[in-house]
């Protein structure tokens, strides 16, 4: 199996090569395509303790980013990634296999190409789009990321794609099969209206008009999210005191027994502010007003697979701090908490990188989870990254 793992390797890393010539060439020229992407392999480890028994995975990741510059309003484009995973997690945690290759749109395109107990190797499309831009108007049709969040953590208004922050190897962020109409009416206010549909056919409609007052950007949804709720939403991002706030707040209502059922209500609000010596200090909140949300950690929200604008964390209210420090040009320490009180456990994120060159990165990631009172079903659990990584 090693030698296995080292062959798909070095065949994703070669893959990259022959792009990046006619990537640089052709650039600047209209009815061009143009590529980038990384290729990285990340070692992971799961525990209790040091003593107990360790689950482990070996992830070879290949990303790459193709854009066709059609026309001067013209442009598609397809993003893919390629991974390779080995390692005891997919026996120890059945659920971890099963999302692998879940596809939540409404076209398939995730492939396992062939797997086996202890590895899997697969293919998924997350980008697939076309998209027309004129002078006020852009219109993007296929598989994209609409992003109308605007905290760092948690996005009650993220109701297209949520995404889990735990899942930090994703960066790239799911995407839905939609249709985005964006209508810019001046350089601060544009009227956008989107419909996603995804893989049980349900419908996502919504309207979004941002604006800019008082010196802050703000935003207003109205929709219907996956053709079972009316939704309304609000946000907005601005500064106070040289540092940045945001705010998110969405009400969810059944659309079914609308008149005899209660509503949901999630809010989120964060700061961020950077010093002059470069230390960044970040901190974020969260009210989940949905009572069928779990009480307890599973490694689901590890993954951005099942997550919803409904469904963002655990019940209550949630804490999130962090402490970000550049030692060095080349090395960025940083340190994140998340806490919930009502559920009694909280999360230790300790984060070292260090760029080897200028496309190259060495990083050890740790997700220390701990709980405040222990029982059967809350355990302490470690998980442990160590992440290489080359872009191009």
């Amino acid at each position: 199996m090693k030698r296995e793992r080292i062959i798909v390797w070095l065949f994703l890393w070669l893959l990259s090569f022959p792009w990046k010539a006619a990537a640089q060439e052709d650039s600047a020229r209209v009815n061009s395509v143009t590529m980038n992407g990384y290729v990285e392999d990340m070692q992971a480890f799961i525990f209790h303790d040091f003593n107990s028994a360790w689950i482990n995975s070996n992830l070879v990741r290949n990303r790459l980013n193709f854009k066709w510059h059609i026309s001067s309003s013209l442009t598609a484009s397809m993003e893919m990634t390629n991974r390779f995973l080995v390692g005891n997690i997919l026996t120890r945690l059945p659920l971890y296999k099963s999302t692998f290759d879940y596809d939540n749109g409404m076209l398939s395109l995730s492939r396992n190409w062939f797997k086996g107990k202890n590895y899997i190797l697969n293919t998924s499309v997350d980008r697939l789009w076309l998209q027309y831009s004129g002078d006020k108007l852009q219109v993007t049709a296929g598989r994209q990321r609409i992003n109308w969040g605007q905290n760092y953590v948690w996005n009650p208004n993220d109701i297209f794609n949520a995404y889990s922050y735990l899942d930090f190897d994703y960066v790239e962020k799911p995407g839905s099969d939609a249709v985005r109409l964006q209508y810019f009416i001046n350089p601060t206010s544009v009227f956008e209206l989107a419909a996603k549909l995804n893989r049980q056919k349900r419908t996502t409609l919504a309207v979004l008009y941002r604006f800019n007052k008082w010196k802050y950007d703000i935003q207003l949804i109205a929709g219907m999210v996956d053709r079972t709720d009316w939704m309304l939403g609000a946000g907005w991002s601005g500064q106070i005191k040289g540092g940045g706030i945001t705010g998110e707040a969405s009400y969810f209502r059944p659309m079914k027994h609308f008149n005899d059922t209660t509503g949901v209500f999630l809010a989120s609000l964060g700061y961020n502010y950077t010093f002059r010596n470069s230390l960044a200090i970040q901190a974020e909140v969260l009210y989940n007003g949905n009572k069928s949300s779990s009480a307890l950690f599973s490694v689901d929200p590890l993954s951005s697979t099942n997550l919803s604008a409904k469904n963002l964390f655990l019940r209550d209210f949630s804490f999130f701090a962090s402490l970000s420090y550049l030692v060095t040009p080349l090395i960025n320490c940083s340190l994140a908490g998340i806490g919930n009180a009502k559920n009694k456990l909280y999360f230790i994120i300790p984060t070292v990188t260090v760029s080897l060159s200028n496309n190259l990165e060495l990083s050890a990631v740790g997700q220390l989870l701990r709980y405040t009172e222990h029982d059967i079903l809350r355990q302490d659990i470690n998980f442990a990254y160590f992440r290489l990584k080359q872009s191009f």
